[in-house]
């Protein structure tokens, strides 16, 4: 093996090293956030209506995408809507003014955007057996805006947690990346290890 054939593979080696602490050291910036408690949790059932409904996440949440991103609203078996639709956001907790309408069934829908932007949500299943304190509408409500009545389907994930489809353009390069780099590797093993023509 000559002396440039030798260095191209100390440098394939250098690199797929790099890339080898690159992929240990990538999966906690791929983590988003995950729910650790809500009001009400999953499957509770209700007598009396607390102040207010709201998700808390491992996490601090990105505030900074705004509250469109956000959501967190209650809808019965029906498909009406409860809720003024105005959010409160502070730290790693959502919440919202609690109303709600007659006994039965109702679910409690939330998305929230991860610190690394990404946006996740699901849905909280529960039972409610006190007395209605709204009527309800047929579309969710937007904050300080008069509720539109029109029919909006309910959406039908479960209370598990669903994760947005967007990539990050900072995942799509580093990924783009890493191909190219073991790409590259590769290349110069194979160099490396041919052998030099005879004289």
């Amino acid at each position: 093996m000559t002396r440039a054939l030798r260095m191209l593979a100390a440098a394939a080696a250098v690199m797929a090293g790099g890339l080898a602490v690159a992929l240990v050291a990538a999966p906690p910036a791929s983590a988003h956030s995950a729910l650790v408690a809500s009001t009400p949790s999953d499957g509770e059932t209700l007598g009396e209506l607390p102040p207010e409904f709201s998700v808390t996440m491992n996490e601090t949440l990105l505030a900074s995408a705004g509250d469109a991103a956000f959501a967190l609203r209650v809808r019965d078996d029906g498909g009406r809507y409860y809720g003024d639709g105005c959010l409160t956001i502070v730290d790693a907790t959502v919440s919202t003014p609690a109303s709600i309408g007659a006994a039965g069934d109702y679910v409690m829908e939330w998305q929230v955007v991860s610190a690394d932007g990404h946006a996740v949500g699901g849905e909280i299943p529960f039972t409610w057996t006190g007395e209605a304190t709204a009527e309800g509408t047929t579309a969710p409500a937007a904050c300080g805006e008069a509720p539109a009545e029109q029919t909006e389907a309910p959406g039908d994930g479960g209370h598990h947690e669903a994760e947005a489809s967007q990539i990050p353009v900072g995942d799509i390069l580093w990924i783009v990346g890493a191909v190219l780099a073991v790409a590259a590797a590769v290349t110069v093993a194979l160099i490396a290890t041919r052998r030099t023509p005879r004289a």
